[in-house]
């Protein structure tokens, strides 16, 4: 089937491409949920007020009806939404998107929310603002999980301050109630310079942990810092370059101290080498990292990624083709690539994540 799709493909009508996927920011090396640096639709699940830059276009993600775990490339949600206008403002509604924030909040149990509905608005102006709510929930049985939570974030000129808040978030495992959040914060803050974008981030999540035994509180917090360059090599190619610090440390039942650094590089590329094709990629490297609960060296860690998007009229399909990634994790600044799809072919796993955006 997707070989079939791909014949199709190349008949298509040229239309400018539609920047806003999973597989393009992962081949990119990029987070599944924005980049700092790179224009992207999904820079929404950073900062609601992107959207004015990306109106009129109805977003799907292929994936399964639920996910277990980490967001690995057999367990991807299937998730979709669009953004319009109405009047002066911007909104977006958004379906099943995992973001960072809701799975840490309830993952500790392998219980996690699903089915999110998060609905944004936003405004532009001398200011671009924006806010958004997101609630999810499930019943696995007598098991069961919920999140609630805001985002919010402004545009002035060159700089952009963006916040996310879980502000309820539990996980019932029978009659016990297994997790309570107590605080969840993810906020970041960009300036752009040029081709070059400077930026920082920070998010701290403590939850009570009750497994029967009494309640154990786990928290996790990370700091970041970091610049990224883009250049325009040619009319129709771009270069991407990010360089960051990272540090994060948490507690969790039975681990007093965990703490782990990481200084990633990330080179990317991206082609448009037919009127139709895009193709693009990444290699992500760890200049110098280390996980110090176990002596876990990460210095040396690879990552690598390649893309394709392919446009006829208003619809673009991007595709992952190929990456060793981290399972859907994101090992401080490594990006989120799936690892199941590790070499190039033409079988069932040609491409591992498949997007459609369409331009209305």
């Amino acid at each position: 089937m997707k070989n079939t799709l791909a014949l199709v493909l190349a008949l298509a009508v040229v239309s400018s491409p539609a920047y806003a996927s999973r597989a393009r920011l992962e081949a990119l090396g990029e987070g599944k949920n924005g980049s700092y640096y790179i224009n992207d639709a999904r820079n929404m699940f950073l900062n609601p007020a992107s959207i004015v830059k990306h109106k009129k276009k109805l977003l799907l993600e292929l994936g399964a009806p639920t996910a277990a775990g980490a967001e690995g490339a057999n367990d991807s949600l299937a998730q979709g939404g669009f953004i319009n206008t109405f009047g002066d403002f911007t909104y977006a509604l958004y379906l099943n998107n995992a973001s960072d924030t809701m799975a840490a909040a309830t993952n500790a149990l392998g219980i996690q929310p699903d089915g999110a509905i998060e609905l944004q608005l936003a405004g532009e102006g001398a200011l671009n603002w924006g806010v958004a709510v997101t609630t999810a929930g499930n019943n696995q049985g007598a098991n069961n999980a919920s999140y609630w939570g805001v985002r919010a974030g402004i545009e002035k000129d060159a700089l952009a301050v963006f916040a996310t808040l879980g502000l309820s978030s539990k996980v019932n495992v029978g009659t016990l109630e297994a997790l309570k959040g107590k605080l969840r914060l993810d906020a970041g803050a960009t300036y752009k310079m040029d081709n070059m974008t400077v930026f920082g981030k920070y998010s701290t999540s403590t939850n009570d942990v009750n497994v029967g035994t009494g309640a154990v509180e786990t928290n996790t917090t990370v700091l970041g810092a970091g610049v990224g360059f883009q250049k325009e090599m040619t009319k129709s190619t771009h270069m991407f370059t990010r360089v960051e610090a990272d540090y994060s440390t948490g507690k969790s039942a039975g681990v007093t101290n965990a703490k782990t650094y990481n200084i990633p590089l990330v080179l990317g590329a991206e082609t448009q080498a037919l009127s139709w094709l895009a193709i693009r990629g990444s290699i992500g490297h760890s200049l110098i990292g280390q996980s110090i609960t176990g002596r876990a060296d990460l210095t040396g860690l690879t990552t690598v990624g390649a893309g394709v998007g392919m446009t006829f009229g208003d619809v673009t399909i991007d595709g992952l083709v190929a990456s060793n990634g981290q399972n859907g994790v994101d090992q401080i600044g490594m990006g989120t690539g799936p690892a199941a799809s590790q070499n190039f072919g033409f079988g069932d796993n040609m491409i591992t994540r498949i997007a459609m955006t369409y331009n209305f």
